[in-house]
């Protein structure tokens, strides 16, 4: 009888193991959040204390990642929507970053599409680019508890600003 069993348990198991790995990520509207271009300064030193990441490495463009930082200006804690799944949230040891508005140079890098890229024959052609439009927000239902604000939410990105010396 426990032979013929087998084969069925064999199937709950793997039913129950996909149902384990089953995609958390889901998307809010962007319109859920309170958008605020003021929130925070270009190149402003921030604290990441969230990251929603994304289901994928978002090449197409299609979702912002939401991240949570905190002002190291101003204390605010504020939303920054971002397309670019850099997961500056792994840096071992260093959480300050710094805040680049949606106009910035590098943030309009992150928001190209490769084809576009290999369009760009000089600076005009990335600085002159417009936002694109991006209607969803990804998000992580299991950190809802800090996802899920009221916090003023800003379109940008993320880095280490660096400069060199001669």
């Amino acid at each position: 009888m426990f032979g013929r069993m087998k084969p069925l348990f064999g199937l709950v198991l793997l039913l129950l193991g996909l149902s384990g790995c089953q995609n958390t990520y889901e998307y809010w509207d962007v319109s859920k959040f309170k958008m605020d271009r003021h929130a925070l300064n270009d190149e402003e030193e921030v604290e990441l204390i969230y990251s929603s990441r994304g289901p994928d490495d978002n090449l197409d463009l299609e979702y912002y990642i939401h991240l949570v930082v905190v002002s190291q200006e101003s204390g605010d804690t504020v939303n920054i929507l971002t397309t670019l799944n850099n997961s500056l949230d792994g840096v071992e040891g260093n959480r300050i970053f710094n805040f680049f508005d949606q106009d910035n140079i590098g943030t309009k890098i992150g928001q190209m599409d490769p084809e576009t890229l290999l369009d760009i024959k000089n600076v005009e052609d990335i600085t002159n680019r417009e936002v694109p439009s991006i209607e969803k927000v990804a998000r992580d239902r299991n950190f809802d508890d800090i996802a899920d604000n009221d916090f003023p939410t800003i379109i940008g990105s993320i880095g280490i600003l660096t400069s060199t010396q001669n």
